[in-house]
């Protein structure tokens, strides 16, 4: 979801006059209550209770220490990106009502196994204390997290379309990004031990021995079963400790290699040299970005239509007190 700027949702009168204030000495001791209402969004209410957690969690995440090492415009930038996204939040919720979008106990629960996927139970609790909020908060926010994205995908991302007039123009406006360098194809046998790849070495020199079958032996690669087989790499995409292998000639093989992972051997089977991709070759690569460049302007345009039609209100006076 593209970013907003800490004054993308307050009124430019709020933002003066609260600029304006950094310049005043003045402490405020008395917060306001928790329970007043710091500003609405067609009429529905951020409390400052909501506000004073999401400054906690920004403080958290920029590792504020305590209220006197921020001065007084960085308190502001901080409230500022504190109260944003409940605003942003608010307008979501009330369009994903209207729009008759709601996430099913079962998308939940699905969503739910996945987040929690990797972690026990004392490893999750400690996740939620280091971030400062409850079970419950948690599971709010990931299923707010959930309604946001059927929502934007709905309203947004389903309606973004990128021609093939589009992919071609783009192709043939922009050459020097669909170069591939010299690629080889190799294939692979890794092993714990330097030892040990010494002796399929001595393996591989003796007639008869396949590389292919010792790999699915002896390999402990992910590629392994498959033969070793690594496909085509380009140097550009390949540990430094590799480059020796591209230049070995086809069917060569290498001496054997250690790393911090293990002792590697390598077998040199095909060699392309440097070239220019086709059009079918690049055409993935150019429906990804574009489809993203067209999903980040949809965004903002509908973004922006949401806030013009949205009244929000933002009491001033409770939004300097907070601190």
């Amino acid at each position: 979801m593209p970013p907003f700027g800490p004054f993308s949702l307050i009124p430019a009168v709020l933002a003066a006059l609260l600029l304006a204030s950094c310049s005043s000495q003045t402490e405020i001791k008395q917060g306001p209550d928790p329970q007043a209402v710091v500003a609405r969004v067609n009429d529905q209410p951020v409390h400052v209770a909501d506000l004073l957690k999401e400054i906690e969690v920004l403080k958290k995440k920029f590792r504020v220490q305590g209220p006197g090492t921020l001065d007084e415009a960085k308190r502001l930038w901080l409230k500022m990106e504190a109260l944003n996204p409940l605003i942003q939040n608010l307008l979501f919720e009330q369009e994903a009502k209207k729009n008759g979008i709601v996430v099913s106990p079962g998308e939940f629960e699905e969503v739910l196994a996945e987040a929690r996927s990797g972690y026990d139970d004392e490893s999750f609790q400690q996740a939620l204390e280091s971030e400062g909020i409850s079970l419950q908060e948690w599971k709010n926010k990931l299923k707010n997290n959930v309604l946001i994205k059927k929502l934007i995908n709905q309203m947004v991302d389903s309606k973004v379309t990128v021609s093939e007039e589009e992919l071609l123009e783009y192709f043939d406006a922009h050459p020097d990004e669909f170069e591939k360098g010299e690629q080889v194809r190799a294939l692979h046998i890794m092993v714990e031990t330097e030892e040990q790849a010494l002796k399929i070495k001595n393996l591989l020199g003796r007639k008869g021995n396949n590389f292919e079958e010792l790999a699915r032996e002896h390999s402990i690669a992910p590629e392994g079963p498959s033969g070793g087989d690594m496909g085509f790499l380009e140097a550009d995409n390949v540990p430094v400790e590799f480059d020796t292998f591209f230049k070995l000639n086809v069917n060569q093989i290498s001496n054997v290699i250690k790393t911090p992972y293990g002792s590697h051997i390598f077998k040199v089977i095909e060699k392309r040299d440097k070239r220019k991709m086709d059009f079918e070759e690049a055409k993935n690569i150019i429906q990804n970005k574009l489809t993203a460049d067209h999903r980040d302007q949809a965004f903002q345009e509908w973004m922006t239509r949401l806030k013009e039609n949205a009244r929000i209100e933002i009491d001033e006076e409770i939004f300097a007190k907070i601190t």
